[in-house]
């Protein structure tokens, strides 16, 4: 069977898999269970080499349609010369071929947040990293992850990240989530090899969240007790 997408396989129907056995038995009035099981069975198998085709014809689509937008979008051989062709001017001035909105005569949008200058994103005036400024984008949200403690109280990271994303954090703190876990499981006595991700029960997370949780607490707690003043 040839693979899908090809102009044979659109043409001509499929095939079914034992088609003639099926026209042996299409006048029976009942099939017996095994007969039943091994007709499924034989379209099933059928069905999952379609899905099979079909879905690495969509994956060669997908990265051709991904190298056409990271041209375009992303890195090009051109990016260093036209760095070179920018320092060339001085700042303030727009260089030949470029709007007031920050787009060029190739059809290239710049970064619309102030001093970036790196590519817009398709369908909008804004990279990635500043994609959280556009009041209009409903796909990205930042990384909810602590990322500094201030006296003023927790920095938040806020890096653009997929809503898809559970939890909704970064590459970098969603790494260190992963590592932190590990090691809360392997003080609660499970032995996880290095290479291979935590896998364990829920009820041994949450008791280890809450262990932790009353630790924090009972450390708030002392800090703010005052001290006995010795004679």
């Amino acid at each position: 069977m040839d693979a899908l997408g090809s102009p044979s396989s659109r043409l001509s129907p499929m095939t079914i898999d034992g088609s003639d056995q099926d026209l042996a038995l299409a006048n029976s009035q009942f099939l017996s269970r095994e007969e039943l099981i091994r007709r499924r069975l034989r379209r099933v198998q059928q069905l999952r080499r379609c899905y099979r085709s079909h879905y690495w014809v969509l994956m060669e689509e997908l990265k051709s349609k991904y190298r056409d937008y990271y041209w375009t979008y992303g890195k090009s051989p051109f990016k260093e010369d036209q760095k070179n062709n920018e320092a060339k001017y001085t700042e303030g001035t727009s260089l030949p071929g470029e709007n007031v909105h920050g787009g060029n005569g190739n059809g290239i949008i710049r970064c619309a947040f102030s001093g970036c200058k790196s590519k817009a994103m398709a369908l909008t005036r804004y990279c990635h990293n500043h994609i959280l400024s556009d009041s209009k984008q409903k796909l990205y949200r930042g990384c909810t992850a602590v990322a500094k403690n201030l006296p003023t109280g927790p920095s938040i990271c806020n890096k653009p990240v997929l809503r898809s994303m559970v939890p909704p954090a970064c590459s970098v703190h969603y790494q260190l989530g992963e590592r932190c876990l590990t090691r809360a499981i392997r003080r609660a006595g499970y032995n996880i090899p290095a290479n291979r991700k935590p896998n364990v029960k829920f009820h041994v997370v949450i008791s280890e969240f809450i262990r932790e949780i009353q630790h924090r607490r009972k450390g708030a707690l002392t800090a703010t007790v005052p001290k006995t003043e010795t004679n």
